[in-house]
């Protein structure tokens, strides 16, 4: 793991040297607790050290649609990144397949290579099953559904403060989070719970959400765990 860690450093130490973006790919989001906890304290600390290189992660695992922020262990705790985690194609617990798509900003001189937006789409299962066609539906977009015109952390930070402020919009964003499945609601423990998920982006972490201690949350999360 050593290894790993030294050879990561390595190639973002170069990327930044050379004026290069990178993004971030992987499977099981750094703020959930089947991520080992050494693995992700170590990772939110590169991540940190490199906030301006690193330009977008992007993760899966979950089968749901949320993201997790990250935030400056050194300086003044300012978000510096956050891992979107897409939903799946798997028919999982009732889900719908899933497939995303993201926007970047483009090739051209000054690029910041961030993302800038991104479509959700759901497929239409009944007119499989009935019609035998394959049919995607826009579930939703960044850009109309939360009024954000580019994803970077201060963006995202915003969104993160309007969904602790506005309980009906975070209604609407959970809605989206379970794919537009009929019969989900989320009671206070729930949205509590899903708050303290997006503020996190380190599992284990017992301070970053005072208001639900580290055992409930690992408790709801294991219920919630579907792979």
């Amino acid at each position: 793991c050593k290894q790993w860690y030294q050879r990561r450093v390595r190639e973002l130490t170069w990327a930044e040297k050379a004026g290069i973006k990178v993004i971030i790919l992987g499977h099981i989001p750094t703020g959930r607790i089947d991520c080992l906890k050494s693995f992700s304290w170590n990772f939110y600390r590169i991540v940190d050290r490199f906030e301006s290189t690193i330009v977008g992660q992007f993760m899966g695992h979950t089968h749901l649609d949320h993201f997790m922020m990250q935030y400056s262990e050194e300086t003044d705790h300012h978000p510096t990144s956050y891992q979107f985690v897409s939903p799946s194609l798997t028919t999982f617990a009732d889900l719908r397949p899933s497939i995303r798509v993201y926007t970047f900003d483009g090739l051209y001189s000054g690029s910041t290579y961030r993302p800038l937006k991104h479509e959700t789409y759901l497929f239409d299962m009944d007119r499989a099953n009935s019609k035998n066609e394959t049919v995607w539906e826009l579930e939703y977009d960044t850009e109309s559904a939360y009024n954000l015109t580019w994803l970077v952390p201060d963006e995202m930070e915003t969104l993160v403060t309007r969904l602790e402020g506005d309980r009906s919009f975070f209604n609407k964003t959970y809605y989206n989070y379970m794919y537009h499945t009929n019969g989900n609601t989320c009671d206070d423990d729930c949205y509590q719970y899903e708050l303290c998920q997006l503020r996190t982006g380190r599992s284990h972490d017992p301070t970053i959400c005072p208001a639900m201690s580290l055992e409930e949350r690992r408790k709801r999360e294991l219920k919630n765990k579907m792979c």
